[in-house]
């Protein structure tokens, strides 16, 4: 009996060695997380390549963008990232993924319309063709929302017009060159005044068959609707207010009216292109205040009370363009000039400006 129980024990003994081996032998199933990013930054956490995980790990993810540049979100095989929208996340490791970190330069609105002088020409009086920024900066703005972005509280607010010819409608409200409303403050400058862009804008917006005004104003077109906008003029001096003003706008998806003291912008020869829109940014440095523009475009006059209107589109904050050339660090806008010479989208340090037209339909 003796030797029996030594035998049984014997057996029990073997079959737990072999069972514990083999438990213990049985590999760990690994999976690989391929990481790779857009231009403008890169995946500093795990790094960028190709990394082996055990499943069910939780791997921690950061995407440390460039000076200039800013996160987007994380593309791929994205099903257990944390949060495909924040920089610093987690990605739980079930299978092999391949995730992409994307950046931008600085923040860009898409599809914002270009508009360039001369107005059309059609109404009465015969309009001059300099001194027209205002209206073909705003009308970019108007036709943003109602014809790109359909809003409800835009449509036909343009009344399908061309861009050129809405411009002219516009500058009629605005009584640029003195040449349109009467109820505005211009009493014979070229260009449009400061202080009647906000209601030029606010009356031809509201401008309907049930909204006619007091002013006689141009036939109304076809089709054209009214609506209650609001227009807010900055005017601010300061730097960080003025800057956190326009940031605002643009962050909220708004493009708006920026009225600089003078304009002669200087291309440096540096053309970026965004890695998210697919846009293409040319740099821009500022040139000595002549006062007016310079050929080819037909000359304006800037005062006191006018200065140069463009479309606020982005911005690119504490950017260095060209890196450890002679251009320093600092903020730029990016802006839709209205002269046809100008490339499309111009980015230019944030000086010189004058007042600030931010739109809320």
């Amino acid at each position: 009996m003796e030797h029996k129980l030594i035998s049984v024990a014997l057996i029990a003994i073997l079959l737990f060695m072999v069972l514990g081996n083999s438990i213990a032998c049985t590999p760990t199933t690994q999976y690989d997380l391929t990481t790779t990013s857009t231009a403008g930054g890169n995946v500093t956490a795990p790094g960028e390549g190709t990394f082996p995980y055990d499943a069910g790990d939780v791997v921690n993810l950061t995407a440390t963008p460039n000076a200039g540049y800013r996160f987007v979100e994380w593309t791929g095989n994205v099903g257990s990232i944390g949060n495909v929208h924040a920089a610093t996340t987690t990605i739980t490791m079930n299978g092999d993924y391949t995730i992409t970190a994307h950046f931008a330069l600085g923040t860009l609105i898409d599809n914002v319309p270009d508009t360039s002088q001369p107005p059309t020409n059609l109404l009465p009086p015969p309009h001059l063709i300099t001194n027209y920024c205002a209206p073909m900066a705003m009308v970019n703005v108007l036709c943003y929302w109602d014809v790109v972005m359909g809003h409800l509280n835009a449509k036909n607010v343009t009344a399908g017009l061309p861009a050129n010819t809405a411009a002219e409608y516009l500058g009629y409200f605005m009584d640029t060159n003195n040449a349109g409303s009467p109820a505005r403050a211009n009493g014979g400058s070229l260009g449009t005044l400061d202080v009647d862009i906000a209601p030029g804008t606010l009356e031809f917006v509201r401008w309907d068959g049930a909204n006619p005004f007091l002013t006689p104003p141009p036939v109304l077109p076809a089709g054209k609707l009214g609506y209650t906008w609001t227009v807010t003029k900055n005017c601010t001096a300061d730097y960080g207010l003025s800057l956190a003003f326009y940031k605002n706008e643009i962050d909220a998806g708004r493009p708006l009216v920026v009225s600089f003291l003078y304009w002669n912008p200087l291309s440096v020869g540096i053309n970026v292109t965004d890695p998210e829109t697919e846009e293409v940014i040319c740099v821009y440095a500022w040139g000595p205040n002549y006062g007016h523009s310079l050929p080819p475009d037909p000359e304006e006059y800037w005062s006191g009370d006018v200065g140069h209107a463009v479309t606020g589109v982005g911005y690119i904050l504490n950017w260095d363009p060209d890196g450890a050339g002679g251009l320093p660090s600092t903020d730029y806008v990016i802006v839709y000039d209205n002269w046809a010479t100008t490339p499309k989208n111009i980015a230019i340090p944030w000086f010189n400006w004058k007042c600030l037209f931010a739109v809320n339909p």
